[in-house]
């Protein structure tokens, strides 16, 4: 049964795997930027975000607490805060810290497209995934697909993902939980891979 399950998992969606090549392109990336938006029961959020491997992440907030500036460096395993600007005082905080997670609860140093991935990716493995049509979003060809699963509560259990066909990268994510509540809606827009980041990006 579980090897019919498995086929029936793999015949769900076209090949090549969509989801496996949205894997397969972040893998192959150094870094992105974008501005991402956030609306939820949790809140609403407005950043400008920047990853670099292996695992830098900067985010300029524009709304809410706008001019607060947040770098997460895997080297110390700590998340720097200037609340009020990079010229004013800052903190050194774990990444646990309910001062520098998201509204969501996510944390900086798990917030990459990369961790998104693999958690859609295992949630399918554990339930289902198909994908439900490949549409224009923005004036760009994308693919939506579903992907459901087991999960506790409060916890995602089906991702609605939305990949830019020629970026092969998620422009658009919706989580809900098991009982079909929405948690979360993200955006993801004005896209760069592989930008050429100054020093100070992550060293400011």
């Amino acid at each position: 049964m579980l090897s019919g399950m498995l086929l029936l998992m793999a015949l769900a969606l076209d090949s090549p795997d969509p989801l496996e090549e949205a894997l397969a392109r972040f893998e192959a990336l150094q870094g992105y930027r974008l501005e991402l938006r956030s609306e939820g029961p949790g809140g609403n959020q407005q950043l400008r975000y920047a990853y670099r491997k292996p695992g830098l992440v900067r985010l300029d907030v524009i709304s809410p607490h706008a001019g607060a500036v947040l770098i997460y460096s895997p080297y110390s395993e700590r998340v720097r805060l200037w609340p009020f600007g990079l010229k004013g005082p800052s903190l050194s905080l774990s990444p646990d810290n309910r001062l520098v997670k998201s509204p969501r609860g996510h944390r900086l140093d798990r917030s990459d497209v990369g961790a998104l991935l693999d958690n859609v990716q295992w949630l399918r493995r554990q339930g289902e995934g198909r994908l439900l049509r490949d549409i224009t979003l923005a004036g760009r060809p994308v693919r939506q697909l579903l992907v459901r699963g087991p999960a506790e509560p409060g916890q995602v259990a089906r991702y609605e993902l939305w990949l830019d066909k020629i970026l092969q990268f998620p422009v658009r994510v919706i989580s809900h939980d098991a009982r079909g509540n929405l948690l979360e809606t993200v955006w993801l827009e004005h896209i760069e891979l592989d930008p050429d980041f100054a020093d100070d990006v992550f060293f400011p």
